[in-house]
C-alpha cells in the first residue's frame, strides 16, 4: 500500500485560497456540520456538542454582554 501522505494546515490553506469562493464556503460547511461521521452508533447524538461546534469561531473571550454590545453600536453609529 502507498505511504499516505500528511498535509501541514498551511499547505492545505494554499491550496483552498486558489479555489472558488462558493467551494470554500462548502468545504467549511462541511467541516462544521457533524454529519454522519461524527455520530456516536450507540447513541445517535455528535461526538462533538452543537454548542461547542458554534463556538469554534469564538476564541478564547466569552461572549460580549448585552451592554458591551450596545456601547460598541454607539461607539461606531453615534447616538
Amino acid at each position: 500500500m502507498a505511504e499516505q501522505q500528511v498535509l501541514d494546515e498551511e499547505t492545505i490553506l494554499r491550496m483552498v485560497q486558489a479555489w472558488p469562493r462558493d467551494q470554500q464556503v462548502h468545504l467549511a460547511r462541511r467541516i462544521l456540520d457533524p454529519g454522519l461521521a461524527t455520530l456516536d452508533p450507540q447513541t445517535g447524538r455528535p461526538y462533538v456538542a452543537s454548542a461547542e461546534l458554534r463556538g469554534i469561531g469564538l476564541g478564547n473571550r466569552p461572549a460580549p454582554s448585552d451592554e458591551e454590545i450596545e456601547r460598541w453600536r454607539l461607539e461606531k453609529h453615534g447616538a
